[in-house]
C-alpha cells in the first residue's frame, strides 16, 4: 500500500505541512486530496473518506476541484510568457467576470511584489532552448499563477524545492498571509530549515504511508519529549522528527506507547483488517461556494488566442523555419517543373510531368504542415494539463484557439507555396482553385498531425508514427498505381485519404 489509513485535520486559516521520508506517500496523498488521481480498477484502488466542513466529498468532481489551487513540483509554464503575463492570464480566466481590469492589474502587481518578481516581471519564462528567468524565479511564478485568485484550498507540492533560503522563507511568509485571509493551505515539504518549519501551524508526519504525528507544530517538542524522543538543544525539530521517522516503524512506536489512546483508535482498524475508515477532515472559511473559473467560452478563447499570438511573435524561430522551408521546397519544385504545364499535353511526357508537379506541390504542403502540427501538442501538453486541471479553461476553448492559429499560419504557408509553384510551373487552372484545394488538404494534414500528436506521449514518438500514417495517402493517390489496379479488398482505403480527393480535383481543373 502506498497510503494506509491516513487520517488528520487540515484547519482553515492555517498552513499545514505534510512531511515524511522519501517514499512515505506525501505527494500521493496531496494528489488524492486534489482530485488528480482516481481509482483505476485493480491497478489502483482508492478508499477514502475526505470531508470538507464535515461533508464527505469526492475530490475528483469538478465542483470540488474548482475550489482547489494546486502547485505541482514541476513548474509547467508557457515559455514565451513573462511572469506578469502568466499571473495576469490566470487571474483573468479564474476571477469572476465582474472583476475589472484595474483590480486584476493591482492583484497581479501585489503578487509580483510579494514573490519578489518585480525585477524580472517582463522577462520571458524561457525553457531548455530559450533563455529566460532563473529556476527559482520560475518556481515562484508557478506559485503566483495559482495564488493570485486566493482560492479556498491551496495545495503545494514541494514549493520550496529549487529556492534559496531567503526566497523559500519569503514564499512561506506569503503562504501564511494567504492563510490569514481565509484560505486553507496544505504543503508537502522534505527537509525545511528551522525558520521555515516554525512558520507552519500544523504538521502531518507520514512514515511508510501511515500517519506518525498529526497536530500543531508548537506541540512537537513536548509531545516527542513525553514519549522518549526529546528534541536535542539547538537542533532543528524538523530534522529530529525525520530522523525518528527513518529509524522507527509505526508498529514499533505503537508498542512503545508513542501514540495516545485517541490516536491508537485511528490505527487499530488499519492494523486489524487493513481497511481503515477514518476521515481526513479539511476546513474552509465561508460558505465554500467559490468557483475558480468564471469566464465564458468566448472570453476563454479570446484570451488563449491572444496568448498564442504573442507566442508566435516571440518564438519566431518556428515561424521562420516553416516559412524558409516552404519557400525553398516550392522554389525547388518550380525550378524542376519550370513551365511544364505550358507545353503540349498531347505528348504523354508533358502530361505526366504536369501530374508530377501537381502531386509534388500537394505533398510538399502535406509534410510541411503535418510535421509542426504533430509536435505542437506534445510540447504544450504539460502546460495544458496543468491549466485544465486547475480549471483555467475548457478543452473546447483550447482547441478553438489552437485551430484558429493553425488555420491562419497554414493559410500564410499555403499562399507562399502556391504563388511560387503556380507561376513557375505555369498551371492552366485558375489560381484560386489551386489555393483552395491545397489549403483544404493542408488543414486536413494539420488535423491528422494533431490527432497523432495527441495520441502519443512525446514528440519523438509522434514523428515515428507519421510515415506509416502518410504513406497510404501517397500510395492511394493514383499517381503510382491506377485506382482500377488496386485490389478490391484494399481499394476502400483510398476513400479515407484526403490526398486522393485533392489530386482528382486538380487533375480535373488542369486537364
Amino acid at each position: 500500500k502506498i497510503l494506509d489509513n491516513v487520517w488528520g485535520d487540515v484547519p482553515s486559516k492555517q498552513v499545514t505541512a505534510i512531511m515524511g521520508p522519501s517514499g512515505s506517500g506525501k505527494t500521493s496523498l496531496l494528489n488524492i486530496l486534489a482530485g488528480r488521481v482516481r481509482s483505476q480498477g485493480d491497478k489502483l484502488v482508492i478508499e477514502s473518506d475526505i470531508r470538507i466542513n464535515n461533508y464527505s466529498i469526492d475530490p475528483t468532481k469538478i465542483s470540488v476541484r474548482r475550489k482547489i489551487a494546486f502547485v505541482a513540483q514541476d513548474e509547467s509554464l508557457q515559455i514565451t510568457a513573462t511572469p506578469r503575463e502568466a499571473i495576469r492570464f490566470s487571474a483573468k480566466l479564474r476571477l469572476p467576470r465582474t472583476t475589472t481590469d484595474e483590480a486584476i492589474g493591482e492583484l497581479t502587481e501585489d503578487m509580483l511584489e510579494e514573490l519578489g518578481l518585480l525585477s524580472c516581471a517582463n522577462v520571458i519564462v524561457g525553457g531548455a532552448l530559450l533563455k529566460g528567468i532563473s529556476g527559482g524565479e520560475r518556481k515562484r511564478t508557478a506559485v503566483g499563477v495559482e495564488l493570485v485568485t486566493e482560492p479556498p484550498l491551496v495545495f503545494l507540492d514541494e514549493p520550496t524545492s529549487g529556492l534559496d533560503s531567503h526566497n523559500a522563507l519569503l514564499l512561506c511568509n506569503l503562504l501564511r498571509k494567504i492563510a490569514s485571509r481565509g484560505s486553507t493551505v496544505l504543503v508537502t515539504i522534505h527537509q525545511p530549515s528551522s525558520e521555515i518549519f516554525s512558520s507552519f501551524d500544523r504538521l502531518i508526519l507520514l512514515n511508510k504511508g501511515r500517519v506518525m504525528y498529526n497536530g500543531s507544530v508548537s506541540s512537537i517538542p513536548s509531545y516527542f519529549k513525553e514519549r522518549g524522543y526529546p528534541v536535542p538543544v539547538h537542533f532543528n525539530p524538523a530534522d529530529h522528527i525525520m530522523r525518528v521517522a527513518l529509524t522507527h516503524s509505526i508498529d514499533e512506536m505503537e508498542c512503545s506507547g508513542f501514540f495516545t489512546p485517541d490516536q491508537r483508535a485511528y490505527l487499530e482498524p488499519a492494523c486489524s483488517n487493513g481497511k481503515g475508515n477514518n476521515p481526513l477532515r479539511i476546513s474552509i472559511a465561508g460558505p465554500g461556494d467559490y468557483q475558480s473559473s468564471k469566464q465564458g467560452f468566448v472570453a476563454q478563447t479570446r484570451l488563449l488566442f491572444d496568448r498564442e499570438i504573442k507566442n508566435l511573435y516571440r518564438n519566431t524561430h518556428t515561424l521562420k523555419t516553416r516559412s524558409m522551408m516552404t519557400t525553398f521546397v516550392s522554389l525547388l519544385i518550380g525550378c524542376i517543373f519550370y513551365q511544364v504545364a505550358d507545353n503540349d499535353f498531347s505528348k504523354y511526357i508533358n502530361a505526366q510531368s504536369t501530374f508530377g508537379a501537381l502531386l509534388m506541390a500537394l505533398l510538399a504542403n502535406v509534410f510541411s504542415v503535418a510535421l509542426p502540427s504533430l509536435t505542437c501538442f506534445p510540447e504544450e501538453r504539460p502546460v495544458f494539463l496543468r491549466e485544465y486541471s486547475t480549471n483555467h479553461y475548457s478543452v473546447l476553448a483550447y482547441f478553438a484557439s489552437r485551430l484558429t492559429i493553425e488555420l491562419l499560419v497554414t493559410a500564410m504557408q499555403v499562399t507562399v507555396s502556391t504563388v511560387i509553384t503556380y507561376f513557375l510551373v505555369g498551371f492552366a487552372m485558375e489560381y484560386w482553385m489551386l489555393w483552395s484545394t491545397v489549403y483544404l488538404l493542408a488543414c486536413g494534414s494539420a488535423a491528422l498531425g494533431v490527432m497523432v500528436g495527441c495520441s502519443t506521449e512525446s514528440a519523438s514518438s509522434a514523428i515515428e508514427l507519421l510515415p506509416p500514417v502518410l504513406l497510404p495517402q501517397i500510395l492511394f493517390s493514383g499517381f503510382f498505381v491506377s485506382p482500377e489496379l488496386i485490389p478490391v479488398w484494399l481499394s476502400w482505403i483510398s476513400y479515407l485519404c484526403p490526398l486522393t480527393y485533392a489530386v482528382r480535383i486538380l487533375l480535373v481543373a488542369e486537364f
